[in-house]
C-alpha cells in the first residue's frame, strides 16, 4: 500500500552508492503527436540527481529529430522530494499525496511547461499482495530487479500548458506516472517493458514485461504486472500477453496486446507507434521510448506510451 509519505524520499542509512529514488511524468498532445516528459533520478548515496526532459513529435532513430532535450546528470538533491526547485529550472510541489503533484519548467530557448497531475486512482503497489495478484517479496519478479523493489504506478489527468520554442500547446490528457526506490546499479540492468494506453480518464492498462530479446513474437516478453483503471477503480492484472512489429533497428512499431484481470474480464489492444526515439535514462541503456496510438475492438481510441528498455553491457561484445 502506497502511503502519504512516500512521496517523500525513502533513503537508507547507510546509504548504497547505487540507491536509486526516480519520478516519472508525461503529457500527450495526440493533436500535434507531441510526446513530452519530465524523468528524476536522485542518487543520494553519490549526492547527484539526474533530471531528463525532452519533447519529441517524429519517429526516427537520431536523437537530433528530438523537438527539445534537456539532460543534466549532476544536479543537487534538494533536500525534500516532495516541494523542490532544481537549478535546471525545475519545480515540483505535491498536494493530497500521493495523488497531486504541481510541475513547473523554465528551460531555454523559450521553453517551458505548467502541469497539473491529478491521481485517477490508488497508487498501484505492485509489492502488495491485495493490490497486486503478482505480487512478490522477491526482487526478481519485479519485472526489472532491485530497481522496482518498491514501485507504483499510478493513471493520472494532467491539464496545463507546454510551450516549446515558442510555440504553445494545451495540456489535457490522460497519462501514467510513477516512482521508484531501492538499489538501481547501472551494470547488468534487465531487458524490460513499461507501456501503457490510455482512453481518456475512465479508462486505462498499465503493464510492466520481462523482454526476452533473443525470442520473437509473444515469446518476446513475459508479463510481470499491471492492471486496469476503470474510474476511480483499479483491478490488479492476473495475466497478459503481447507481441510487436520491429523496425531494422529492432524498435517496436505496433503491438498486439492480451491482458486478464483479476476478476477474469479480458481486454484486448492494437496500436502502432506514432513517435519514437532512442533514450539513454542511463548511460548503458537504450530505450525505444514511443508514444503509441491505440486501439480497442469496440471502437475506442486511446493513446500511451511505450518503453522498452536494453542493457548494453549485457548486449554487446564480439562473436567468436
Amino acid at each position: 500500500m502506497i502511503r502519504k509519505d512516500d512521496v517523500r524520499f525513502h533513503t537508507p542509512t547507510p546509504t548504497p552508492y547505487d540507491w536509486a529514488e526516480t519520478n516519472f511524468f508525461s503529457v500527450l498532445v495526440p493533436e500535434e503527436n507531441i510526446y513530452a516528459w519530465a524523468y528524476t533520478v536522485a542518487r543520494p548515496g553519490v549526492g547527484a540527481l539526474m533530471c531528463d526532459i525532452q519533447v519529441i513529435d517524429v519517429i526516427d532513430s537520431n536523437p537530433l529529430s528530438a523537438r527539445y532535450v534537456d539532460i543534466q546528470q549532476h544536479l543537487p538533491i534538494p533536500d525534500r522530494l516532495e516541494d523542490y526547485e532544481l537549478p535546471n529550472g525545475l519545480a515540483l510541489a505535491t498536494s493530497n499525496e500521493p495523488y497531486d503533484y504541481h510541475l513547473r519548467y523554465e528551460g531555454v530557448d523559450d521553453t517551458s511547461f505548467d502541469w497539473h497531475v491529478s491521481g485517477l486512482m490508488e497508487p498501484y503497489d505492485i509489492t502488495d499482495p491485495a493490490m497486486d495478484p503478482l505480487a512478490s517479496p522477491d526482487p526478481e519478479k519485479t519485472g526489472f530487479g532491485t530497481a522496482y523493489a518498491s514501485h507504483f504506478d499510478m493513471s493520472v489527468s494532467v491539464t496545463g500548458n507546454l510551450r516549446v520554442r515558442g510555440r504553445d500547446f494545451e495540456v489535457d490528457c490522460a497519462s501514467v506516472m510513477d516512482h521508484s526506490w531501492g538499489q538501481r546499479n547501472e551494470r547488468l540492468m534487465r531487458p524490460m517493458a513499461w507501456i501503457n494506453a490510455n482512453f481518456g480518464k475512465e479508462f486505462s492498462v498499465n503493464t510492466i514485461w520481462v523482454r526476452h530479446i533473443d525470442k520473437s513474437g509473444f515469446d518476446g516478453y513475459t508479463f510481470a504486472h499491471g492492471y486496469v483503471q476503470i474510474e476511480d477503480k483499479v483491478h490488479g492484472l492476473n495475466s497478459g500477453r503481447i507481441t510487436a512489429g520491429r523496425n531494422k533497428h529492432h524498435f517496436p512499431t505496433g503491438y498486439e496486446m492480451h491482458v486478464e484481470d483479476k476478476f477474469g474480464e479480458k481486454y484486448a489492444f492494437t496500436g502502432y507507434v506514432t513517435a519514437q526515439l532512442p533514450w539513454s535514462p542511463y548511460s548503458n541503456i537504450v530505450d525505444a521510448n514511443s508514444a503509441v496510438r491505440w486501439h480497442m475492438p469496440d471502437g475506442r481510441v486511446g493513446v500511451g506510451v511505450s518503453q522498452e528498455l536494453v542493457p548494453l553491457d549485457g548486449r554487446t561484445g564480439w562473436s567468436k
